[in-house]
């Protein structure tokens, strides 16, 4: 058999033969990095089994067995996107030197030829020091720069949290409730996608980029229209009105203002929408609105006979004294200065700035703003939460307030589900807006596809609205979990004597004043913070 000396000593011999490299031990004396450092001279060589070497030094003497195979002298491996090549040499050394290098080069260059490499070659890597055994970057494309999406830019709604101003003369109770525009006024705006720019790969080949697309604009045609021009379409305004959004559609709702009182030119009120009245409201009449209701005057209400939002929430500016005749009621949140000799009846939050007199209140919380806020005397029952400054009056009118309480464990529970079910809604979103980019791209659509699309954008609309009410619900539901116990009444500054206080049934009749102190219900039992 045909065999090729490549090393050979006392100790041991390196042979090649057809099939590979063999090793044949005469007697020990070697060690395993002895035999390291031979190889390493040898780049040609690449080890398949350590065990035959092992075997032949340490068992000498050994018969001859295969320990390697001759490794590719150039090897040139291209990236799966095609856009890098490395070349791995296992040359001898004397190639990489000297006058060898020439020809060298001049290999690599065929092999890069073969492999149908032609573009971005570093001259500079071939050129330079190259090393046996290092996987050398030697050629490099050029990557697709993508498209830009559109960008959106929308209105955005005002926070309806109220702030409350002391000056030390007129005290102030501010809200934006209703988000008013005129017919014309902006509401939103999408710019066009950027094109990208191609690549090029190591062989030449044009890799195109990724498009941008363009991202749809969700609003109701019958509010609001859309004009392009110079690459940006803007929405605006068709109607003047009331902003609001179903889920990520915008529109604009009916919005009635009325500039004055509601009394007897305007008669009572009855409207389906947002309704504003920048005056105040007199005795004996009403307001009913389907949406969010704003009272603006300074001076408040009397004993209106009164004011309910079917669907939404109600500000009140300047507070309401009652005379024992006025009923407000709202199935969200109700906000206002004061309340005095009031009924008021709200699914939601009632948020007082300064004071309830003699008022019943019943709502999933009360909570009184100011620093120096007070609740004297009526009755007032909360499911979850009641917070004032000073509960009680120093003349120690009788004050009532009840808060039934929540189950914890029971709450956090239906906190977990609707999370798991917004997760599943979020699925299902992305899905159809999917859906909806695949058609909002797509020029040219028959009549049947544009009854397709407008289905997938109803469909769209549907899950996102049902997400935003999932979400609202999940937030108001963590925002209980934050209350003390299974039902809080606090007071941030002191409650007198002659107050009632009844958490969960467990009722608690102050005798004597308290400062700044916190009821709440654990374990079934009242305590004291």
């Amino acid at each position: 058999m045909q065999q090729n000396i490549v090393f050979q000593s006392e100790f041991i011999s390196v042979t090649f033969r057809q099939d590979g490299f063999y090793i044949e031990s005469y007697r020990k004396g070697i060690t395993l990095e002895q035999f390291n450092r031979l190889i390493s001279d040898h780049p040609e060589i690449k080890i398949t089994s350590i065990m035959a070497i092992r075997n032949a030094l340490v068992n000498a003497p050994r018969a001859p067995e295969k320990f390697g195979e001759a490794k590719e002298r150039i090897i040139i491996d291209v990236s799966e996107d095609e856009l890098k090549a490395y070349l791995t040499l296992s040359v001898d050394d004397e190639e990489l030197t000297g006058p060898g290098r020439a020809n060298l080069f001049k290999e690599v260059m065929r092999k890069l030829n073969e492999k149908g490499i032609s573009f971005g070659i570093k001259n500079n890597v071939l050129l330079g020091n190259m090393e046996n055994n290092n996987r050398m970057l030697v050629a490099e494309g050029i990557k697709p720069v993508d498209g830009v999406d559109s960008e959106i830019r929308m209105y955005e709604m005002g926070d309806a949290k109220p702030e409350v101003k002391e000056d030390g003369n007129v005290d102030h109770y501010e809200l934006n409730l209703i988000n008013r525009v005129n017919e014309g006024d902006w509401l939103g705006e999408r710019t066009d996608p950027r094109e990208g720019s191609p690549g090029r790969t190591v062989k030449g080949s044009t890799v195109l980029p990724a498009k941008g697309n363009l991202l749809p604009l969700f609003y109701d045609k019958n509010t609001v229209k859309e004009v392009y021009a110079d690459g940006k379409t803007t929405l605006y305004a068709r109607i003047k009105g009331a902003v609001h959004y179903d889920g990520e559609r915008i529109g604009v709702s009916n919005h009635l203002e009325i500039t004055s009182n509601v009394d007897f030119k305007t008669g009572n009120i009855e409207f389906d929408g947002f309704l504003t009245v920048k005056g105040s409201i007199e005795d004996s009449f009403s307001v009913e609105a389907s949406k969010d209701i704003e009272i603006l005057g300074d001076f408040g209400l009397g004993c209106v006979k009164g004011i309910e939002s079917k669907e939404g929430s109600i500000f009140i500016k300047g507070g309401i004294a009652g005379k024992n005749k006025a009923v407000v009621r709202s199935r969200k949140n109700i906000y206002t200065k004061f309340v005095s000799d009031t009924t008021i009846i709200c699914e939601g939050s009632v948020h007082i700035g300064f004071y309830c007199l003699n008022s019943t209140i019943k709502a999933k919380e009360v909570i009184l703003d100011s620093p120096r806020s007070q609740i004297i005397g009526g009755s007032i029952e909360a499911e979850i939460k009641v917070a004032a400054s000073i509960i009680g009056s120093s003349g120690e009118m009788r004050t009532i307030v009840i808060v039934t309480g929540f189950n914890r464990k029971t709450l956090k529970s239906n906190v977990d589900k609707l999370t798991e079910i917004i997760e599943s809604v979020k699925a299902e979103l992305v899905k159809a807006k999917q859906e909806v980019a695949v058609y909002t791209n797509t020029s040219g659509l028959s009549k049947d596809q544009v009854m397709v699309f407008e289905r997938i954008k109803g469909n769209y609309f549907d899950i996102r609205d049902k997400l935003k009410r999932l979400e609202e619900e999940r937030k108001t539901m963590i925002s209980y979990l934050k209350t003390a116990g299974e039902g809080e009444i606090s007071a941030l500054k002191k409650i007198h004597p002659n107050t009632m206080l009844e958490i969960k049934g467990k009722i608690k009749e102050i005798n004597k004043p308290l400062l700044g102190t916190k009821f709440y219900v654990q374990d079934g039992e009242m305590k004291e913070m």
